[in-house]
């Protein structure tokens, strides 16, 4: 018999204090039986506190793959293929039809099980994914792709190590045959736009070295230590060094525009002793100059 979602492998643990877990199948967890009247209990529950401490106390998987020898993003194993969402209710106060939602989302193709979470009040849906070592970008497209549909899933779902507690619903909505979610999301790419600062000024000589690393793709940024002593080179031009940034930042395939703008907000603060004669030294190791513009 062909192999469904059910069956793929993933950590599963015993509550919130065991570290190391054991493997299982997404099958085997969903379909686990033997909490429900736990579960039933914790949903009477009003009080925070002790619905967190019943919560704590219940299985717990990481669907997204087998991690080990602990539960860290970087001991990922072997992904699963699949990735999971939580859709909260207080995330979503204005959705009027929220007892439709799993209904509604028997709709996409790519979700391959939804059902209520451990607390009655929101749904977790599972879907195979197309591409499992890109998770993070398929989480932020899928993301927006429900942003689309008017539903909030929880952002924290994006890491790939994020547990699921055991839950319950008599009604689960499952499909053996999903397609795999195609969307990916590529971080938009800083545009710079040239500064025309006159012919002998320091922003002139940095636009044209910058624009010698944008059309040639140089990286001078290749080690933690030189990408903040450009930085700090550039943050001593003002804002103005902060498009120049993200040009010498992009060349380099671990770029993050949000990266890239919290590092410049930080050096702009707290470096002072390095000036723009910094960028053009790093520059001219690279065989970089303006005079070459």
């Amino acid at each position: 018999m062909a192999k469904t979602f059910l069956d793929s492998r993933i950590s599963v643990y015993n509550g919130v204090t065991d570290t190391k877990g054991s493997i299982s199948t997404i099958g085997a967890f969903l379909n686990d039986t033997r909490y429900i009247d736990e579960i039933k209990r914790l949903r009477t529950l009003t009080n925070k506190d002790e619905r967190n401490a019943v919560k704590k106390r219940l299985p717990m998987a990481c669907i997204s793959g087998i991690f080990e020898p602990t539960r860290k993003a970087e001991n990922l194993k072997q992904h699963s293929g699949l990735i999971c969402v939580d859709l909260d209710r207080q995330d979503n106060l204005e959705v009027s039809n929220w007892d439709e939602v799993k209904h509604q989302l028997s709709y996409l193709r790519y979700v391959a099980y939804c059902g209520l979470s451990v607390g009655g009040n929101g749904y977790f849906a599972i879907m195979p994914i197309l591409y499992p070592y890109y998770h993070k970008q398929q989480f932020e497209a899928l993301k927006r792709d429900f942003q689309r549909y008017g539903l909030v899933i929880d952002k924290a779902c994006g890491d790939v190590c994020r547990m699921r507690c055991v839950s319950y619903d008599p009604e689960p909505y499952i499909n053996l045959n999903a397609d795999p979610y195609r969307g990916y999301y590529k971080e938009p790419v800083a545009v710079y736009t040239p500064i025309d600062c006159g012919t002998d000024g320091e922003l002139d000589k940095v636009a044209k070295c910058c624009d010698l690393i944008q059309n040639h793709g140089i990286d001078i940024t290749g080690d933690y230590l030189t990408w903040f002593e450009v930085g700090c080179a550039l943050a001593s031009l003002g804002e103005s060094g902060r498009a120049f940034y993200h040009v010498c930042s992009q060349q380099n395939p671990k770029y993050s525009k949000a990266e890239t703008d919290r590092k410049f907000d930080n050096v702009k603060k707290t470096c002072s002793r390095i000036g723009i004669g910094t960028f053009f030294r790093v520059c001219k190791d690279y065989g970089i100059t303006f005079k070459d513009a």
